[in-house]
């Protein structure tokens, strides 16, 4: 005869918002004879009792560590053990009673209106703060390399790891915005239920543990940003021979080469190369390498000065100005290793 287990270890892990929702699998675990055990950061134990004690959650008061909250909070937990409920543990905002062995006590928590606007207030500005957060910081830093850097946007596409960055991050921020249109949605309907006198709404077990999840979801998010970092590294490739340097770029989108050499007796060369795989991207290039050539600050800023208009330095048979063939192509000019695709070189001229 099979032996009938008597201790498991499940998910359970819920957010504030979602009380009810840990309450009914409880109740649900003390009705096939689970007992709660201990709480983990996202497991819980339990273990078979023949009358398991019954819990009883609530949303965590009084988070703060003034004197106030404090004294407010052990009045509160002091009147739940004379109500005959021990607090087993606190976790995800979420207070977990436990009832004294023998005795079914009554709920705590029995006015539906007190219970909604504690679950969700809370929850919904927890919401919005790290979404707000995440864009402001993003916003702020993003304007801040833009008017001090004027970086090239397009240059991102020319590496694995940048691209995967910021998939990343706009997912880091679509979830977080999700999160907080279920907690708005969950408000709507307890709204309803009390105007109606009706009980407050049970969000279901599935959506509710996706949001308990959402803290591994975001270190993980986290892990794949600075995985990403190190795969943007890899991307580039610098080789030196010389006084001059070659560095080249490969993604999905293309290729990408800069060449540069550095010389007191021929004049400095410059050059980048990029090999689209895609004709839209090759047009963003162009467009904006027209622009650069018609901005002399802009020209200045991602060029060192070459030799004077018309030279050759070199001998390479490069004239100085921008060389912006739409098609790929190989530059038999180029130096070994350099891409076909819009090019570039020197430091003023028009776009061909």
């Amino acid at each position: 005869m099979k032996q009938e287990k008597q201790a498991c270890i499940r998910w359970f892990r819920y957010t504030v918002e979602d009380a009810k929702a840990a309450q009914a699998e409880l109740d649900q675990l003390a009705d096939n004879g689970w007992e709660l055990a201990e709480l983990g950061i996202f497991t819980s134990a339990f273990h078979r009792s023949e009358q398991p004690r019954r819990c009883w959650v609530e949303p965590a008061r009084w988070k703060s560590s003034s004197r106030k909250d404090e004294q407010a909070r052990a009045d509160y937990l002091a009147l739940c053990n004379e109500a005959g409920w021990d607090l087993l543990d606190e976790a995800g905002g979420l207070f977990y009673f436990q009832a004294k062995p023998g005795t079914h006590p009554a709920p705590i928590q029995t006015d539906g209106s007190m219970e909604w606007e504690e679950v969700l207030k809370k929850s919904l500005r927890n919401q919005a703060n790290t979404f707000f957060y995440l864009v402001i910081y993003w916003s702020v830093y993003g304007a801040i390399k833009l008017f001090r850097d004027q970086p090239r946007v397009w240059e991102m596409f020319f590496s694995n790891g940048a691209m995967l960055a910021q998939l990343l991050l706009l997912a880091w921020a679509a979830l977080v915005l999700y999160l907080g249109l279920r907690v708005v949605r969950y408000r709507r309907k307890c709204r309803r239920a009390v105007e109606h006198n009706a009980p407050i709404p049970i969000p279901s077990r599935s959506t509710a543990r996706f949001r308990g999840a959402a803290p591994l979801c975001y270190a993980l998010i986290a892990l794949g940003i600075g995985i990403s970092l190190f795969i943007s590294i890899s991307d580039s490739h610098t080789t030196f021979e010389g006084g001059s340097t070659l560095t080249t770029g490969d993604s999905v989108f293309g290729q990408a080469a800069e060449y540069r050499r550095f010389s007191e007796e021929d004049g400095d060369l410059w050059v980048e190369s990029y090999d689209c795989r895609t004709s839209w991207l090759a047009g963003i290039i162009c467009d904006d390498l027209r622009a650069i050539e018609g901005d002399r600050g802009r020209l200045n800023r991602y060029f060192h000065l070459h030799s004077p208009a018309g030279a050759d330095p070199g001998g390479t048979g490069l004239r100085p100005g921008l060389d912006l063939p739409l098609g790929r192509r190989q530059r038999p000019d180029l130096p070994a290793g350099g891409p076909g695709g819009p090019h570039r070189g020197g430091e003023t001229g028009s776009c061909g």
